[in-house]
């Protein structure tokens, strides 16, 4: 956006100037993209302004590195409001601007309102129209008399500043305290406990733990566990099914939410996966006389499904499962006190089974910690 001509401005001026007393050179992003590779891209244009700068210094000027400050701004949002009041021309020009401005939501989350805007048609001309308008680096450069005036410009970015309106000597400027950016911090979610509410709902006792790696990769472990009798003589009724298995996750259509005023945010675990499960257990099921045998059993096979956020703090996944499954099992007969359990041999096989296998509606619980993030 003609900056061979700016670019020859400024070396023009740091020809021409004598009694620089400071520079500070104020670089902004433009707020697509991650907000961590916002802060890269607005440091590293103020960086290059800084050694262009000095790279044109006369050598018979005193001009120290250490007199040019970077102050980078990683997502210049005040001046995106200021290109779409005067570039924006769609019918939902007034939606933009008051997402742009609504108090109180992470910026991710105002991201996430203007990419929903009409299909993604908005989000498209901004990213096309506005974003480049956004990303620039303005210098300010103070012009001291003989006797310096140490003083503080604060960032003006409703103007893109040019240098030669500031050759001479200023007038003393009141010195203000500049405020210091809060330390940007993130949350990451680091496990899961989870639930089948379908087995709790027969009392299936069972619990699961997810940790995941990424965005795309994650690992369960589960387990089952109802082991009860009951009856007179606490023998008439078993129900014991002890089962424990794994699965490796593939999460290959990720939705991580950005958080909201109802909702925390969701960066892993959440969207579409496929699975590859394995498990293992036995059991011993006995009603009076009627059906009893116990046995063991190992299963394989793969799994779909779709995880959401249900609450603040709640997560609801669905999934199904099939596969290969050996099921050994054991007849017996009770004795009439049924303090002693007889084998019965014409009841004893092993059972070979392929298909379903599972379905869960799991109650999800993400658990999440908090981090400084990264300075680049």
């Amino acid at each position: 956006m003609n900056n061979p001509a700016e670019l020859e401005n400024i070396k023009l001026h740091l020809e021409k100037s004598s009694r620089i007393d400071s520079i500070t050179i104020y670089s902004y992003a433009s707020p697509e993209g991650p907000y961590s590779w916002n802060v890269w891209l607005a440091r590293e244009r103020g960086k290059t302004a800084k050694r262009y700068i000095l790279s044109h210094v006369p050598k018979t000027r005193n001009l120290p590195p250490s007199l040019i400050k970077v102050d980078p701004t990683p997502e210049n949002w005040a001046g995106m409001r200021r290109e779409v009041v005067k570039l924006y021309n769609r019918p939902d020009k007034e939606q933009v601007l008051e997402i742009i401005d609504r108090k109180g939501i992470h910026d991710e989350y105002r991201k996430h309102l203007l990419k929903q805007l009409d299909g993604g048609k908005s989000w498209r001309f901004i990213l096309r129209n506005i974003m480049p308008q956004l990303r620039h680096a303005t210098w300010i450069a103070v012009w001291a008399p003989v006797e310096k005036t140490i003083a503080t410009l604060p960032p003006d970015t409703s103007l893109a500043l040019n240098p030669s309106s500031l050759i001479g000597p200023l007038e003393p400027l009141k010195i203000e305290p500049v405020p210091i950016a809060p330390e940007a911090r993130d949350t990451v979610t680091i496990l899961a406990l989870k639930t089948n509410m379908l087995y709790d709902a027969i009392t299936w006792f069972n619990f699961a733990v997810e940790v995941p790696f990424s965005k795309h990769f994650s690992v369960l472990y589960y387990h089952q566990f109802p082991w009860w009798r009951w009856g007179e003589s606490r023998n008439e009724y078993c129900n014991r099914f002890l089962s424990i298995g794994g699965e490796a996750r593939w999460w290959f259509k990720p939705q991580p939410r950005p958080s909201s005023p109802k909702l925390k945010k969701r960066d892993r675990l959440m969207g579409h996966f496929l699975g590859l499960y394995g498990e293992s257990g036995k059991w011993d099921f006995e009603h009076k006389r009627d059906i009893c045998y116990q046995g063991e059993h190992w299963s394989a096979g793969i799994s779909y499904g779709y995880s959401m956020p249900i609450s603040r703090h709640l997560n609801l996944e669905f999934s199904v499962s099939a596969g290969y499954a050996s099921i050994a099992y054991r007849g017996y007969t009770p004795s009439p006190d049924y303090s002693i359990l007889w084998r019965d041999y014409a009841k004893t096989g092993r059972w070979h089974y392929f298909g379903p296998t599972k379905a869960q509606i799991s109650l999800v619980v993400p658990f999440r910690v908090s981090y400084k993030k990264k300075n680049i």
